[in-house]
C-alpha cells in the first residue's frame, strides 16, 4: 500500500471513526478485573502474566479447550454444559494477549512463543494426556504441542484450525499497515466486533447482542488493542511450514471439524489435516463458518462426546 493510498485509507476511516462511534472514548476495563464473574473464573501468575482460565471439575477425563485469534473462554460457553453434563473435567485458558488474561506491552506473540506459555501453563496446573480442543489459533497450537509436548495431548480436536499456510484474513492484513495500532484505537467499537462476527459466522442473524458484548468488553481491556495488532503481526504461516510438514508424524487420534462455509481457514485446509493424520476423522457442518463451537454448539459437543466415547 503506498504512501497516497494509506493516507486515504486513514482518512476514510477517521469518518468511519466519528459516524459509528470513536474508539478514543471506549472505557478501559483494568486487568484482572472481570466484568461478570462466575465460581468458575480463576487467575494464575506464571512468569509475571496473571492467566485467566475456568475450571469445571468432573470425575471424567480432562478436556482442555483453547480459543482462537480475538477470542477467549468465551468462545467455548455453549459447549461446555454439554462436557460437564457428561462429567469430564473441563479446563479453558486465555492466552496471553486475550480475554480477560494479562497483555502486556513490548511481549512476544508469537504462535511458538503461546505454544510454549500454553505447555507451562499446563505443567502447573498437572494437566497430561488431555483431549486437547483448540478453534483456530488454538488449533495450530494443538498441532504444536502434539509435535514438541506429546505428553499434554493424547486425543486432539481440531476445529477450523490454523496450521498451513493460507491467505490471511483481511483483518489480520491490515495489521501490517503503518500505524495499525493507532488506527484500531481510532475506530474500534462495538460495530467492529459485528461486523467480524458476522464476518466469521455464516448466519449473520445469529450473531447476538449478548456475544457481541463479550467480545467487546474483553477486547476493552488494558492494552487488549496493542496485542491483538502485535499478535496478528506475529502470525506468519510460512515461518512455522517446518511444523505444517511435520504434521504427518502426528498419530494421535484426531477429530477434525469444520465450517463448510468458513470463509477465514477455507475447508482445503480440513482435507489436508484429514489427508496427512493418519488417525483422523473429518466432520463438515453444513451452513457454518469458522467458530462451529459458537454457530452450532449443540452439534460440535455431540461430535466431541462420541469422539471420546469411541476411544
Amino acid at each position: 500500500m503506498n504512501f497516497e493510498k494509506s493516507s486515504c485509507f486513514i482518512i476514510a476511516l477517521f469518518i468511519v471513526a466519528l459516524l459509528q462511534g470513536c474508539g478514543l472514548f471506549m472505557t478501559t476495563i483494568p486487568k484482572g478485573e472481570i466484568m461478570v464473574k462466575a465460581p468458575e473464573d480463576k487467575y494464575i501468575m506464571i512468569d509475571n502474566v496473571n492467566y485467566h482460565y475456568m475450571e469445571y471439575p468432573g470425575t471424567g477425563r480432562d478436556i482442555f479447550l483453547l480459543h482462537g485469534f480475538a477470542s477467549s473462554t468465551y468462545t467455548w460457553k455453549k459447549v461446555i454444559p454439554h462436557l460437564t453434563g457428561k462429567g469430564y473435567h473441563v479446563w479453558a485458558l486465555d492466552m496471553k494477549g486475550f480475554g480477560w488474561s494479562d497483555k502486556p506491552e513490548d511481549a512476544k506473540y508469537d504462535t511458538i512463543t503461546l505454544m510454549q506459555e500454553v505447555n507451562k501453563w499446563m505443567e502447573v496446573m498437572g494437566l497430561k494426556d488431555a483431549v486437547f480442543v483448540g478453534n483456530s489459533l488454538g488449533g495450530a497450537i494443538a498441532v504444536l504441542m502434539a509435535l514438541e509436548h506429546p505428553d499434554k495431548t493424547d486425543l486432539l480436536v481440531l476445529i477450523d484450525s490454523a496450521g498451513y499456510p493460507i491467505d490471511k484474513p483481511f483483518v489480520i492484513k491490515m495489521a501490517k499497515i503503518p500505524l495499525a495500532g493507532e488506527i484500531t484505537k481510532l475506530f474500534f467499537g462495538r460495530w467492529v466486533v459485528e461486523r467480524i462476527l458476522k464476518d466469521v459466522m455464516f448466519n449473520d442473524d445469529m450473531v447476538s447482542e449478548e456475544q457481541i458484548d463479550a467480545y467487546f468488553n474483553r477486547m476493552s481491556t488494558e492494552n487488549a488493542l496493542d496485542a491483538q495488532v502485535a499478535l496478528a503481526r506475529s502470525l506468519d504461516f510460512d515461518a512455522i511450514s517446518f511444523y505444517s510438514k511435520r504434521i504427518p508424524e502426528i498419530k494421535n487420534r484426531t477429530l477434525i471439524i469444520w465450517g463448510e462455509n468458513d470463509e477465514w481457514i477455507p475447508l482445503e485446509s480440513g482435507y489436508k489435516f484429514r489427508k496427512d493424520l493418519s488417525n483422523s476423522t473429518l466432520v463438515i457442518f453444513p451452513e457454518c463458518g469458522h467458530i462451529p463451537q459458537e454457530e452450532k454448539p449443540e452439534q460440535t459437543a455431540k461430535s466431541i462426546i462420541d469422539f471420546i466415547e469411541r476411544d
